[in-house]
């Protein structure tokens, strides 16, 4: 089972790191134009911005390419098993979706009322995770790596996961808030 667990954090970097990514690479221009929507809010708010968005894609792009030579150089066959135009469309559909997910997370916060940095439990932990694995499952590679079972371990497990990453950033005084 421990095994399974790591093999699904592993097949998940390319939509977990998207957001790292988008972070040190935002910050331009917001995705939303300043608009707001029916209710009055922003729509998505300033901390989406193209520039993050495309980041965030090209981030786990290159997550992925990095595992796939991590994979190579040492002999593990998860990723690098995959012909390259299965591994490239898995990579892509779990950054994009990822990077989807966290704008429509953004977009449920708004209309909830949050703000920008305030946290919204499982929306914040759940929303880019869901999209990367919709995306995903539009994949051939996808089916050939995961089943319903490192679903739902991903599921689980990721909550977990994103909570203790923003703590441990939040004690190394790299976040202002631990969510």
């Amino acid at each position: 089972m421990f095994e399974v667990l790591l093999k699904v954090i592993w097949v998940l970097l390319p939509a977990y790191t998207p957001n790292n990514f988008a972070v040190i690479l935002g910050g331009f221009k917001p995705m939303d134009f300043g608009r707001k929507f029916l209710d009055g809010r922003r729509i998505l708010g300033d901390g989406k911005t193209f520039s993050g968005f495309f980041g965030g894609i090209l981030g786990g792009i290159l997550t992925a390419n990095l595992q796939r030579v991590i994979e190579i150089q040492t002999g593990v066959k998860i990723l690098s098993a995959l012909p390259y135009n299965e591994f490239f469309c898995l990579t892509l559909a779990f950054s994009f979706g990822s990077m989807l997910g966290d704008a429509a997370g953004s977009f449920v916060k708004r209309r909830f009322g949050f703000e920008r940095g305030r946290s919204f439990p499982l929306v914040d932990q759940l929303s880019f995770l869901l999209f990367a694995l919709a995306f995903a499952s539009l994949t051939r590679a996808f089916w050939k790596l995961f089943g319903i079972t490192e679903i739902a371990i991903a599921i689980v497990i990721t909550p977990l996961l994103h909570l203790f990453v923003n703590l441990l950033a939040f004690k190394l005084k790299l976040k202002e808030v631990p969510w």
